[in-house]
């Protein structure tokens, strides 16, 4: 079986999440675009408590504190963008940009979507990770990422698979407050053809719903290629 690189140990991703989010303009509330007239293919039920992205546990990060000292930029993308792999396309929704660059330090990065607003000072974001692994892997993962986001204190609860252009994501989101934000982080990995995809969406607790409905489109978009 092949095994990642602990997935990251997803305590980097946690900090990666903030660095990407946070800035220090307080509490913008820019208003959410609107709803999406489609929904995930989650089945997720109202309220913002449910789908979302790869891998968001661990231990608590101890330095992420120091991760957010200016607010960060994005390309923004009007059509397909390709992650690093070269296994996948999707479409950021409006007002969204590319920011993976951000992100180059981190083992396995293969692309970070950052929305262009804040809410509570906070911008929405959508981390993808691309490690080589099998479905055994994610169960596993996951499984260690729930137990040890709770060890830390953070609130762990259950949320429904995402269908990503014919794969299920399985897992979790966690809520916790980080720098003065409450965030609520949707954590999910999939496996195919030998790679683990760990997606984790980011937000604040406030924006959570319209989080939830910008993922929603990017999955939507999300296009297997061969790689």
């Amino acid at each position: 079986m092949t095994r990642p690189a602990r997935l990251l140990s997803v305590t980097l991703l946690t900090a990666l999440l903030v660095l990407a989010g946070c800035s220090t303009d307080g509490g913008d509330t820019t208003a959410p675009d609107a709803a999406p007239t489609t929904s995930t293919t989650t089945g997720a039920p109202s309220g913002g408590s449910t789908s979302g992205a790869a891998s968001s546990s661990a231990t608590a990060p101890t330095s992420a504190s120091s991760t957010s000292a200016s607010s960060p930029t994005s390309t923004t993308s009007s059509g397909p963008v390709a992650g690093r792999s070269g296994t996948y396309t999707v479409t950021a929704p409006t007002g969204w940009g590319v920011a993976t660059d951000q992100a180059d330090s981190v083992q396995g990065i293969d692309l970070v979507l950052l929305s262009s607003s804040k809410v509570a000072g906070f911008g929405n974001n959508l981390v993808v990770i691309v490690t080589p692994g099998d479905a055994t892997v994610v169960a596993q993962e996951l499984e260690k990422g729930r137990t040890q986001m709770g060890q830390a204190g953070r609130k762990v609860s259950d949320a429904p698979d995402v269908q990503v252009s014919g794969v299920t994501a399985k897992g979790f989101q966690t809520t916790y407050e980080q720098q003065g934000v409450k965030i609520l982080a949707r954590s999910y990995a999939m496996a195919r053809e030998g790679k683990v995809y760990l997606l984790t969406l980011s937000s604040s607790q406030q924006d959570g719903a319209n989080a939830l409905a910008q993922l929603g489109r990017i999955v939507a978009s999300w296009r297997w290629t061969a790689g």
